[in-house]
């Protein structure tokens, strides 16, 4: 009895561990939208690493008609991406922490049947502190409680996502 509880104990934290696989990617300042460097696989410790090692003082303000420097991390089982990004310049900037996921909406101008579609919001934030405790609760998979912490920070862009 013991030995199939423990069976099932690690059957299931392998299967969370599996199933909830991320990985991350960078662009660096003007670079095209389309364009990133792919890193592989993620883990927090691995992202808060690159995180703080990331030069944002530099490349914030650098993006010439392309993209601001971002960090992003996806987990396609859940279908939903979090990135940190910034604005501003080399003297004063803040960052920019997305969450891209599906969202019910209303087609035809909010009048037609649902749809699911990809959609981004964009929050500011000066605190580099907000930006780990978000994607700590995104590796830990605490979506709800993220959704919650993100809803107590300024909005800088809701929308749908470009495909």
């Amino acid at each position: 009895m013991r030995n199939s509880i423990i069976l099932i104990i690690l059957l299931t934290w392998t299967i969370n561990v599996v199933a909830n696989t991320f990985t991350y990617d960078i662009q660096k300042a003007g670079y095209d939208f389309e364009q990133y460097d792919l890193k592989g696989e993620a883990t927090y410790p691995l992202f808060v690493k690159e995180f703080r090692a990331y030069p944002w003082k530099d490349q914030v303000g650098l993006s010439n008609e392309g993209t601001e420097p971002t960090i992003s991390v996806k987990n396609k089982t859940v279908g939903t991406d979090l990135f940190v990004s910034v604005v501003g310049n080399a003297g004063e900037f803040a960052y920019l922490i997305g969450i891209v996921k599906p969202k019910k909406i209303k087609s035809f101008f909010g009048l037609g049947k649902m749809k699911v579609v990809r959609w981004v919001t964009i929050y500011v934030t000066k605190k580099s502190s907000d930006v780990e405790d978000t994607f700590n609760l995104f590796f830990n998979m605490q979506l709800n409680k993220l959704d919650a912490n993100l809803k107590e920070l300024p909005i800088f862009l809701d929308q749908e996502a470009a495909n």
